[in-house]
Order: structure tokens, then sequence, then C-alpha cells
């Protein structure tokens, strides 16, 4: 992408962002006591302290992860909706490990991480083989996959993993050896993040510098002409769905040996998984674009929990920002204005050259 498209994209992204705070502040203003301090808790909060601060950057590391799955599924223009599945059943399968003699050994952590990954990819490749083999569907069966994935992770952790007879709706606590280590201390900037960064450039390294990236992405602009190439598009579609399950894999192991729980609980996602839709959308299924949008949406995210709890305003703002912003990136949106402006100083422009043309004579 060259730097005039960057801007483009950047100035679309920033127009609609400015436009729906616009929106929040008019439904604050309608519905709080106090709208000015309700509207500066959600612009404010995230900085506000030390754990607000960890709070949004572990929101940073998530959102960044589940944007780059959706994004790869994007690119190869399928519509899998499968990463909160993948995310349950990595998160099953990195607290297994946790869980098992391994946890309490220096060798837990990297351990987890790939039995989430071989989990979220195995239910990853799932939808793309039943697409590929049978013309199934990828957004329903992707779907059902995601229901199945959660009512049985919350089943196994109530039924069996749950210590007995407490009525307790988690596991015990994973081993300290099994939970991502603190870079700031008491908070919850923790591994998560290097690991998301990490995922970026190894994601982006894939995308536009392998022959299977390139591969992909003719695939995803014109599958025909893929095909015509000599290019199997169901087999690339099927392993891009497969990738994108082992990325959503490793956030179920992000989120169950993150310092936000160092446990397996239900329900543990807080449907945070599914946003990246959102991510991936305004990022255009860009890598490199996934962690700054992740950053500014994580900020909101968090300033708007935040302002639920401080303030009369309801959580459920953030999906008012987040309904705005979807439908003027996702749209054909341009800046208010811009084009009455250049015509505005092209006809400047021609007077004052028609001016110095005359003078010349």
């Amino acid at each position: 992408m060259n730097l005039a498209s960057f801007g483009r994209e950047a100035g679309r992204a920033a127009a609609a962002l400015v436009i729906a705070l616009i929106v929040a502040y008019v439904v604050v203003l309608a519905t709080s006591q106090d709208p000015g301090a309700a509207f500066t808790t959600l612009l404010t909060a995230p900085l506000s302290s030390n754990r607000t601060l960890g709070l949004w950057v572990d929101d940073i590391a998530k959102l960044t992860l589940t944007g780059l799955a959706f994004s790869l599924i994007f690119q190869a223009r399928q519509f899998s909706m499968g990463v909160q599945g993948q995310v349950y059943v990595g998160g099953l399968f990195a607290a297994l490990v946790a869980m098992s003699p391994i946890g309490a050994t220096p060798i837990a952590i990297p351990l987890s991480m790939l039995a989430a990954m071989a989990a979220g990819a195995a239910y990853g490749f799932i939808p793309g083989y039943a697409k590929a083999r049978f013309g199934a569907s990828e957004i329903v069966s992707s779907l059902m996959l995601n229901y199945i994935a959660i009512r049985v992770v919350n089943y196994l952790v109530r039924a069996h993993l749950a210590p007995p007879g407490t009525g307790q709706l988690m596991t015990e606590p994973f081993p300290p050896t099994a939970v991502f280590p603190a870079i700031i201390p008491g908070t919850r900037f923790d591994l998560g993040i290097v690991i998301a960064l990490v995922c970026v450039v190894i994601v982006w390294f894939v995308l536009y510098r392998t022959s299977w990236g390139l591969k992909l992405r003719l695939v995803g602009h014109n599958p025909k002409f893929a095909e015509y190439s000599g290019i199997r598009a169901s087999a690339i579609m099927v392993s891009a769905m497969t990738v994108s399950g082992a990325i959503g894999g490793l956030l179920g192991a992000v989120f169950v040996q993150g310092r936000a729980f160092g446990k397996l609980s239900i329900d543990f996602d807080g449907n945070l998984a599914f946003e990246g839709i959102l991510i991936a959308i305004v990022a255009r299924s860009r890598p490199l674009a996934v962690p700054f949008v992740a950053l500014f949406y994580g900020y909101l995210r968090q300033g708007a929990q935040l302002m639920g709890i401080r303030t009369d305003v309801p959580t459920e703002m953030i999906s008012v920002v987040q309904a705005v912003i979807i439908l003027l990136v996702a749209s054909s949106f341009t800046v208010p204005g811009r084009k009455a402006l250049a015509r505005l100083l092209r006809r400047d422009e021609a007077p004052a050259g028609a001016t110095a043309g005359v003078a010349q004579k």
C-alpha cells in the first residue's frame, strides 16, 4: 500500500472515529445527568492508573490476535465466523496442559500455547473442509461450531474441571509457572502483548513475503484467475481457515493464561473474540494496521466500561460507537466537504494562473 492510499484510509478511519464520538456524546447528553463528567471518563479513564492502563493493554493484545484471525480469512474472501469457538477450544486445551503435571514445569507456557494452537487449527479446519468437500456454507457451519465449543467447554468446567462440591464456575488457579509473567507488576500488562505483536510480524511476513501468502491473496482477489493459474483455490481456502484457527486457539491461551484469569472459567471471552470482525474491517484486513486499530478501539472499549462503572451511563454505549464505526468504514464513506474543498482550491488556482499569464504578455 502506497503512502497516498495509507493517508486516505487513515483519514477515513479518523473521520469515522470522530463522527462516532459525536454520536456517542449526543447519546450521553440524552441519558446522563452529568454528561460532561461521563464523557470525560470515557476519554480519560483508561490512563487514570497503572491498573486501568494494564486493562487497556490487555485488550489491545486480545483484539490484535482476534483481528489477525479474521483478517486472514477475509484476505481469502471467506466469511468464517468461527474464531470464538477456536478461542474456547484453545483455552480448554491450554488449561488441560496447565492443570496437568506439566503445568508446574518451566515448559508449561510454550506447551500450553502449542496445544491451544493445535486445537484451534483443527477447529478451523472443520468448516473449511466442509465447504471445500461438501459445499457447506462456512458462515453457518462456523457459527454452529461456536455454539458447540462454548457449550461443551462450559459444561466441562462446571461438571468436571471446577473443584467438586464448591459450585464454582471456574477451575483452580493455574500454577505460577503456567501463567504469563507480568511486564508491569500488579497489572494485566503481561506477555500477551508481546505474543500479539510477534504474531503481527509473522502474519505480515507470511502474507506478503511467501508464495503461500501470494496464492492466498490471489484467491481472495480473483479465485477464477487463481484456478486458471494452477492454484488450488479450495486447498488455499482450507489452509487459510486452519492458520486462522491456530491464531484463534492461541488467543484462547492468552485469555486463560493471562494475568486477567490464570484459570479457565465459563464464558471467559466476554464476546471480545467476536469483536475482531470490527478490527479486521476497519484495518481493511491488513496485518500491520490491525494493532493500531486495536489500540484505539481498545481504548474506547475500556473507556466505555469504566464509564459504565463510574457514571450513570450504561456500558452498552460502546455498542453505539462500534455500530457507527462499522457503518462508516464499511461503506463508501468519505470525509464530508472534501470534494467541495478541492473544487474551491482548483477554482482559486485558475484565476491566479490566468493573471500570471496576462502579466507575462
